[in-house]
């Protein structure tokens, strides 16, 4: 099985960026000058395309009230970007104030449809368990039945995760409505971690749904983690990926099929490739920030960096989505599965 070769993501050659605000911080990923005019024009044509275009956007809630009212400023902004669009969001079994939230939005918007259920659903732990693919095939499922009832005659449909501490590059999504001949386009999904003394290295989060050939084979977590892109290149064909934001042609989301036999992603596109929707790709444009991944002693290394830089007078290090700020902010360390 042959894997695209990644380009580096060159995090640590640009000062940090505060991924926190509703925002993308856009100038923190920038094409290659060679690419970057293709880049331009095609987010100038996808723009174009997206103020003529019908959207729904659909995603889970789960205990994501920290970083909820973001996410709706976030999806809100996103939406002003088309002619018409619907908010259809799940939400199970939450303990925090994330159902009311969502509630007082779908009172305030009609273009918001919230699905609230409290099956008892243990959280779905982060790892590739099949339970968790069965339960969020489930959740998945009953968002799809709600789009395909309601917006059946709309021209695209976005599945965004819902609880991104980073948020996702607006530019990217105009790159994917600039591109021709697809059906599925996913996300360079990103999270930062520390690689030895290297602070800010950036790694594919969304590995287990990201797959190459025919079967659909999952690749080892450490080779999937280091496919990352650089902005600007051409699309990568792949037979499944999500990275936490994926947009569907409205005939290939009606044709696909949530099962529990994989991840729900990589069964959905299954079911795509075998009814013809073949024209799967991931956006190295198209970027998401999930956040860091907190490793242990990041917390002691910070101190120890920052007094050294005190001694020899130079500037103190500095973190992307450093996971302290991200917990003084109320929200975990590391991101919680759904």
């Amino acid at each position: 099985m042959a894997v695209p070769a990644p380009a580096c993501c060159d995090s640590a050659a640009r000062p940090p960026a505060d991924y926190r605000g509703v925002v993308f911080p856009e100038w923190a990923f920038l094409p290659d000058a060679a690419d970057e005019a293709d880049y331009r024009a095609a987010c100038r044509r996808g723009y174009a395309v997206m103020a003529r275009s019908r959207v729904a956007i659909t995603g889970l809630a789960r205990n994501v009230g920290g970083i909820l009212p973001t996410t709706i400023r976030r999806l809100e902004n996103l939406a002003l970007c088309f002619a018409d669009h619907r908010m259809i969001v799940y939400e199970n079994d939450s303990t925090d104030d994330t159902r009311p939230q969502l509630l007082a939005w779908a009172r305030a918007d009609r273009r918001v449809r919230v699905i609230s259920e409290q099956p008892g659903d243990p959280v779905n732990p982060a790892t590739r368990c099949p339970h968790r693919a069965a339960r969020m095939a489930r959740y998945r499922q009953r968002c799809q039945e709600i789009v395909l009832s309601e917006c059946s005659r709309f021209d695209t449909v976005i599945v965004v995760d819902l609880d991104l501490l980073g948020g996702w590059s607006t530019d990217g999504v105009a790159h994917t409505f600039g591109q021709r001949d697809w059906d599925f386009i996913g996300s360079n999904g990103l999270i930062y971690r520390r690689h030895g003394l290297q602070m800010n290295t950036a790694r594919q989060y969304d590995t287990w749904a990201l797959r190459f050939d025919d079967q659909l084979t999952p690749l080892r977590p450490a080779i999937a983690g280091g496919c990352v892109y650089r902005r600007g290149a051409a699309l990568v064909p792949v037979t499944s990926c999500f990275g936490g934001l994926g947009i569907y042609r409205m005939p290939a989301y009606h044709a696909g099929h949530y099962a529990a036999d994989d991840i729900e992603h990589a069964a959905f596109h299954r079911s795509l490739l075998a009814r013809g929707h073949r024209r799967l790709f991931l956006n190295p444009s198209q970027i998401v920030v999930y956040g860091r991944r907190h490793r242990f002693g990041d917390a002691t290394l910070d101190g120890a960096l920052r007094l050294w830089a005190a001694v020899r007078r130079s500037p103190a290090p500095q973190w992307q989505c450093p996971a302290w700020e991200a917990a003084a902010a109320g929200e975990p360390p590391r991101r919680a599965a759904a």
